[in-house]
C-alpha cells in the first residue's frame, strides 16, 4: 500500500510541476451522438441519424473524461444496457441489451463469443476485454444482428473499434483506493510515415471486496475476493498508400483471482470452493487487410485465432476449460449507384472445445461458414432502406437462412424515426450439448442434452430520436421478441434444493419492452441525462399451457446522471436503480445506487481523477438467487479509487 501511494503522489508531483491553465470543455453523451459514423448496424458506413436501428456510441473522449477502469463500467451508462456479475468483483461480467444477454461481442468486427458458452445464454466474459486506453469508440446496437452477424446476436451488438497510431506519444495512469485496489497502465503510440503501432499495458489488483449484507446490514468483507488481471495489446498498421492497409494485432489478457461463487455462509459449493481459486488465460492473433477506402467499393480480409484456456477451481481437481476458434472473414462494398450500396461477404470460424472433466474426453467441433448480403437504398434525400440475407451452414445444425429489413426517415440532422425487423437463428453451445458434471451430496448433477434445436424467431424494433431544441434531445424506442425453442438450464425438480439441472427447449419465449431516454443542458457548465427502460420476459415451457414470468430480470430499469464541465473540471453524479424485482430472486424488489466520477485537468498532458462507487453503499445484486433471506451474488458495497494520468 505505501509503495501504490508513493507512485500515486509521484505522479501527481509531476502533474503539478508543469501546472499551466487550460481550457474549459462540454459534456457529450453516448445517446445523443447522431451525426456520428458507425458500421456495427448494417455493415455499412452510415451516421446515426441515417441508421434504422437503436444505436448508442461511446467515444474515446467520453471514456478519457469519466476515466473508465473497464468496459463494462462505460457500458452501464448507456441507457437500455444492463451489466450482470456474478457478485464478487473477480466475477464473471456479462452484457444485457434489452433484457437479453445472447449479445455478440466483437473487437473490430472480429468474433469474441466463445462456443463453450458462460453463465446464461451469453457467450463471453467481458471482463476479457481490452483496456479502456486502447479503445477508440464501442457501438451499441440494440435489437436482432442475426442476419448481419449469425448466430449470439439475438439481443443485439457490441463492437469494440481500436485506437491506431496517429502520432507519437506514452501515457502513464495510475490509481489506487479502498480494498487494496492497484491500477497501473501505459499506452504507446509510435508513428512513422506509413507505418505505426500502438501498445497497452495494463495490471489491475485488488486484495478483497466487501458488500452490505441485506437482512442485516452489515459490511461484510468477502473471504477469498481477490482479484489479479494482466493485460496487454499490440497493433500494427502499415498503409501501402491512402487505399491500402495491412493490420496486425494481438491481445493479451490474464485473470488469477478467488473463486467463492456463493456469498459466505451460504453453504452449497461455497463449503467446498471458500478458499479455492481459479485463472481465465485469453490469447488472440488477427491479420486484416483493407482496400479501396477512398473510392466507396472498400473491402476487407481478415484471419484470425482466439485461444482460450481457464482453470475454474485449480486447487480443487481438474477444472480445465480450452477453446481455440480459428475464423476468416471477407467483405466487398459495392456502390453500385449514388443511392445504392451493397455489402457482400463470407465467414468461417472453427472452434475445438475441451473440458476434460465435464466433456468425457470428447472434443467439441463447432464449425460456421456464412454467406451475406446487405443492401442499401437512398429511396429519397429523407427515406432509407436497409435489407439483408444471411445463409448459415452449422456442422451440428444444418442449414438456416435468415432475413432483416429497416425503415429509416430523417426529418433533420437532428431527427430520424426507424423501424427494424429481424429473423433470429441462435445455435446451441458446447456446454449445452456435452457438459456433464454428477453432482455431489448436496447439490445435483449437470447434465447437457445432445437433442437441442437451435432458437429461432423474430425481433421488432421502433424508434424515434431528437433534439427538441439546442439545449434538449430525447430518444424512445419500443422492442418485441418472439423466440421458438428458447434454450434454458433449469431444475428437474425445483422444490429439492438437491435437484439435477439440464438444459431443455422452452416452447416459447417473448421479450417486450420500451426505453426512453433524455439529456438537458441547464446552462453551459451543467447537464443532466437520464433514461427509463423496461422488459417483461415471459416462457411458455409447457407447450402452449400458459407463459410465466421470467423472475431473475428486474422490469424497470433507471439511470440519472447530473454533469459539470468547466475550467478544467469534468464531474459527474450518476444514479442507477431498478425496480419490480421478484422476491422469491431478490431480497428487495427495487434499489438505488449512485456513482461519481471527478477529474481536473491541469493542462493537456496531465490530469488528477477520482472515482467513487456505489455512494449510498446499497445493498443489492445484479443477478438472482437468495438463500435464507440473503443474496447470493451481492454487488460489492462503497468504495473509491484516485488517480494521475500523464501524457509524454
Amino acid at each position: 500500500m505505501r509503495e501504490k501511494t508513493r507512485n500515486l503522489l509521484m505522479s501527481m508531483v509531476i502533474c503539478g510541476s508543469v501546472f499551466t491553465a487550460g481550457n474549459a470543455f462540454a459534456e457529450e453523451n453516448p445517446e445523443f451522438l447522431l451525426d456520428e459514423m458507425v458500421v456495427s448496424a448494417s455493415r455499412i458506413g452510415q451516421k446515426v441519424v441515417d441508421t434504422p436501428a437503436n444505436v448508442s456510441v461511446i467515444t474515446a473522449d467520453l471514456i478519457d473524461k469519466r476515466n473508465y477502469q473497464s468496459v463494462s463500467e462505460a457500458l452501464e451508462d448507456v441507457p437500455g444496457v444492463n451489466i450482470k456479475r456474478s457478485g464478487f468483483v473477480g466475477g464473471d461480467q456479462h452484457i444485457f441489451l434489452n433484457g437479453d444477454d445472447r449479445v455478440l461481442v466483437m473487437v473490430d468486427g472480429r468474433r469474441l463469443n466463445q462456443d463453450k458458452g458462460t453463465s446464461g445464454r451469453s457467450g463471453f466474459d467481458i471482463t476479457n476485454l481490452p483496456s479502456p486506453e486502447f479503445i477508440e469508440k464501442i457501438e451499441i446496437v440494440k435489437g436482432a444482428g442475426s442476419a448481419l452477424y449469425g448466430s449470439d446476436a439475438v439481443g443485439g451488438v457490441v463492437n469494440i473499434i481500436t485506437k491506431s497510431a496517429k502520432e507519437n506519444f506514452l501515457k502513464l495512469n495510475v490509481n489506487g483506493g479502498s480494498w487494496g485496489t492497484e491500477n497501473y497502465s501505459v499506452a504507446v503510440s509510435a508513428k512513422n510515415e506509413k507505418t505505426g503501432v500502438f501498445v497497452t499495458a495494463s495490471k489491475q489488483r485488488q486484495s478483497y471486496a466487501k458488500y452490505k449484507e441485506a437482512d442485516t446490514g452489515n459490511n461484510i468483507k468477502w473471504p477469498n475476493s481477490s482479484s489479479d488481471t494482466t493485460g496487454a495489446t499490440v497493433k500494427l498498421d502499415h498503409n501501402f498508400d491512402n487505399d491500402k492497409s495491412v493490420t496486425v494485432y494481438f491481445e493479451h489478457n490474464f485473470k488469477d483471482g478467488g473463486k467463492p461463487y456463493y456469498a459466505p455462509g451460504l453453504g452449497g459449493y461455497n463449503n467446498i470452493y471458500t478458499v479455492d481459486s481459479g485463472t481465465d488465460l485469453n490469447n488472440n492473433v488477427s491479420l486484416r487487410y483493407d482496400w479501396g477506402k477512398e473510392n466507396g467499393n472498400d473491402g476487407f480480409v481478415q484471419i484470425y485465432r482466439n485461444h482460450y484456456v481457464g482453470n475454474f477451481y485449480r486447487e480443487f481437481g481438474n477444472s480445465f476449460y480450452y477453446e481455440t476458434k480459428d475464423g476468416a472473414d471477407i467483405q466487398q462494398s459495392l456502390k453500385l449507384a449514388d443511392d445504392n450500396t451493397m455489402v457482400v461477404g463470407a465467414e468461417w470460424r472453427e472452434s475445438e472445445v475441451e473440458n476434460p472433466s465435464t466433456y468425457g474426453g470428447e472434443l467439441a467441433k463447432v464449425n460456421n461458414k456464412a454467406l451475406y448480403i446487405q443492401d442499401s437504398w437512398d429511396l429519397t434525400d429523407t427515406w432509407k432502406l436497409n435489407a439483408g440475407l444471411r445463409y448459415d451452414k452449422h456442422n451440428y445444425f444444418g442449414n438456416e437462412t435468415t432475413m432483416n429489413v429497416a425503415v429509416n426517415k430523417k426529418f433533420d440532422e437532428n431527427s430520424h424515426a426507424y423501424i427494424n425487423w429481424g429473423q433470429v437463428f441462435n445455435a446451441p453451445q458446447a456446454n449445452d450439448l456435452f457438459y456433464y458434471s454428477p453432482g455431489g451430496p448436496s447439490w445435483g448433477a449437470m447434465l447437457g442434452n445432445k437433442d437441442l434445436k437451435p432458437e429461432t424467431g423474430d425481433v421488432f424494433t421502433v424508434g424515434y430520436d431528437t433534439k427538441l431544441n439546442e439545449k434538449t434531445s430525447v430518444g424512445i424506442s419500443v422492442f418485441y421478441s418472439d423466440l421458438k425453442d428458447a434454450i434454458k438450464w433449469a431444475a428437474l425438480d425445483p422444490s429439492n434444493n438437491a435437484s439435477d439441472w439440464s438444459v431443455m427447449n422452452v416452447a416459447e419465449q417473448k421479450k417486450r419492452g420500451l426505453e426512453f431516454n433524455f439529456r438537458h443542458e441547464l446552462n453551459e457548465e451543467f447537464s443532466i441525462n437520464g433514461s427509463y427502460s423496461y422488459v417483461k420476459v415471459e416462457e411458455d415451457s409447457k407447450n402452449g399451457k400458459g407463459f410465466v414470468r421470467d423472475l431473475n430480470i428486474a422490469p424497470n430499469q433507471y439511470k440519472l446522471g447530473i454533469s459539470y464541465a468547466a475550467n478544467d473540471w469534468n464531474v459527474e453524479l450518476y444514479g442507477r436503480g431498478a425496480s419490480g424485482a421478484s422476491e422469491k430472486n431478490y431480497v428487495d424488489s427495487k434499489y438505488f445506487t449512485m456513482d461519481m466520477s471527478v477529474q481536473y485537468k491541469m493542462n493537456n498532458a496531465c490530469k488528477l481523477y477520482a472515482k467513487g462507487y456505489n455512494l449510498t453503499n446499497a445493498s443489492y445484486a445484479e443477478t438472482g438467487g437468495i438463500s435464507g433471506g440473503k443474496y447470493n451474488y451481492p454487488a460489492a458495497g462503497r468504495s473509491f479509487i484516485v488517480g494521475a494520468e500523464y501524457t509524454f
